[in-house]
């Protein structure tokens, strides 16, 4: 396994192949992963991590789900994008240096098969060449709609408030040739695979339409983020049908692809009509400090809490009415589905769904809430204030948390273990 992101880390990413390499454990297989320290270590200025480079020792350890963890090298994190970028740059070298290292061990014991798991977009650019000094296969592990969002790049920082210099100048130019060239290279990494992972029905359908991999033979798994949730909160309250205000949450990342801009906008609105809503924002992001700042200047009903504990998220569920799901209307997130969907369905609480794509079909389909377009503030202050006159629709039906517990036990398991035993890791 090559990631960026693992244990302790508690993120999305880290808990979807924790319960992987669990299923891969307990069916007989080794799991052996290169990662690098936490990302919260990770964090510090780049003098101190020059100072600390000679004393940098690789450690190996064994994980909650018994796989052995490789701590590799890391470079400076930070929030920008650029930041981000030159750590993710800088880890995956180094993760490639440790891989050669491992090869050149008198005890080394080569691999059936090598994942690239890839929220970070480097981390499929080197598996390739890993999967080559080890000449093995390779599978990538695509849990975002890489490399669609590439062609978002303009709207990254647009829920941050006015652009900085470096954005403007980035964004006029050196941007959009990082992305041709990095898609590039993602469908070279693509098309040389054994086999590509996907998150979504939707992403798998329409990257292998692509004319970059029409006619490649590639297997390829749809494997779900519906690993255990963090929280178990299953919903007893009963709806109170006299209750004329609405209890809003929102528990997850205050980033760029969820822009709450438009919820404070909506907010706003609903305010101005009349309607009594409270919102809290549980998590955290780039977008926090814009978030706090906005909701103080305009004395808005919301608070941002930032990061709690999964036992102090049981409580926020237990206020919330509606629990909110949140993109914003880049084209590419219609392919993608957010893991808060499957934890909300598991946990009975009615969805606020405010995005397109899959998401939106599985919440219909399975009847555990309602859909909103997308940045339509207007459409969403409307929708609360139809909650509020008739709560009888946050009630959720049964099907949803029946089918989320289907995939988990039943479909996603089986569908993995057959997917690695197509690549011939069953031997």
């Amino acid at each position: 396994m090559l990631s960026q992101y693992w244990y302790p880390e508690n993120g999305v990413h880290q808990r979807r192949w924790s319960w992987l390499s669990k299923l891969s454990v307990e069916a007989g297989h080794e799991v052996t992963v290169i990662c690098p320290v936490p990302y919260h270590e990770r964090k510090t200025s780049f003098w101190s991590w020059l100072c600390s480079v000679k004393d940098l020792r690789n450690t190996h350890e064994t994980g909650p789900s018994g796989e052995t963890i490789i701590r590799s090298g890391h470079m400076p994190g930070g929030q920008s994008i650029t930041a981000k970028a030159f750590n993710q740059g800088g880890v995956a070298l180094a993760m490639l240096k440790e891989a050669f290292s491992q090869k050149m061990q008198r005890n080394f014991v080569r691999p059936n098969l090598i994942i690239g798991t890839v929220p970070s977009v480097p981390t499929a650019l080197i598996t390739p060449i890993i999967a080559r000094i080890f000449s093995v296969p390779y599978v990538i592990d695509l849990r975002d709609p890489w490399p669609d969002l590439f062609s978002e790049g303009r709207s990254w920082n647009s829920g941050n408030g006015k652009a900085s210099v470096r954005q403007r100048i980035l964004s006029s130019g050196p941007l959009q040739l990082v992305s041709i060239v990095v898609s590039w290279l993602m469908y070279r990494s693509f098309k040389s695979a054994a086999g590509i992972m996907f998150t979504s029905k939707r992403h798998e359908s329409e990257l292998l339409d692509r004319e970059e991999l029409r006619g490649i033979p590639l297997k390829t798994a749809v494997i779900r983020n519906v690993f255990p949730p963090k929280s178990r909160a299953l919903r007893t309250k009963h709806i109170d049908e006299g209750k004329k205000e609405l209890n809003v949450l929102y528990a997850g990342t205050l980033g760029r692809a969820q822009n709450l801009n438009n919820v404070l906008d909506a907010l706003k609105i609903a305010r101005e009509k009349g309607n009594l809503i409270s919102i809290r924002l549980v998590g955290a992001g780039v977008n926090s400090s814009e978030l706090r700042k906005r909701i103080k200047e305009e004395n808005l009903p919301a608070k941002v809490l930032g990061r709690v504990p999964a036992e102090e998220l049981l409580e926020h569920y237990s206020w919330a009415d509606t629990a909110l799901v949140h993109l914003t209307d880049w084209k590419s997130l219609e392919l993608a589905v957010p893991s808060k969907i499957y934890e909300l369905m598991s946990n009975k609480i009615h969805i606020s769904g405010v995005l397109r794509g899959e998401s939106a079909e599985l919440i219909e389909r399975l009847n555990c809430g309602h859909v909103v377009e997308p940045e339509n503030p207007d459409a969403l202050a409307d929708y609360w204030e139809r909650l509020i006159e008739d709560r009888s629709r946050l009630a959720v039906s049964e099907d949803s948390s029946i089918w989320v517990e289907e995939q988990r036990n039943e479909v996603v398991p089986k569908v993995f273990m057959s997917f690695l035993n197509e690549l011939g890791t069953n031997d």
